[in-house]
């Protein structure tokens, strides 16, 4: 029986990773993305077998990693000579 049949948090949740698109521009570009992923069997299934919570969780940290990475990268853009005013960040898995 598969995680999904056996457990309803696993209906929508057979993931093998979890990601943020970052955006260091209104104009969506550059774009970067931020991704946590699993490379091997044990790991997958730490991911996969993650609660709604936990998930959660693990995207709200990788949220703010993006945030910090943004910074460092905003700094390389405006030395550069883009523009690095704002922010967004999309929603991956």
């Amino acid at each position: 029986m598969s995680k999904a049949a056996a457990c309803p948090t696993h209906a929508v949740r057979d993931i093998m990773d979890i990601t943020r698109d970052v955006f260091i521009t209104d104009a969506r570009a550059p774009y970067f993305t931020l991704t946590l992923a699993s490379r091997e069997l044990q790991a997958h299934s730490i991911l996969s077998g993650l609660t709604s919570v936990e998930h959660d969780r693990v995207a709200d940290a990788l949220t703010a990693a993006a945030s910090a990475v943004v910074d460092v990268l905003r700094t390389a853009l405006a030395r550069e000579g883009g523009h690095g005013d704002t922010t967004n960040f999309g929603c991956g898995t």
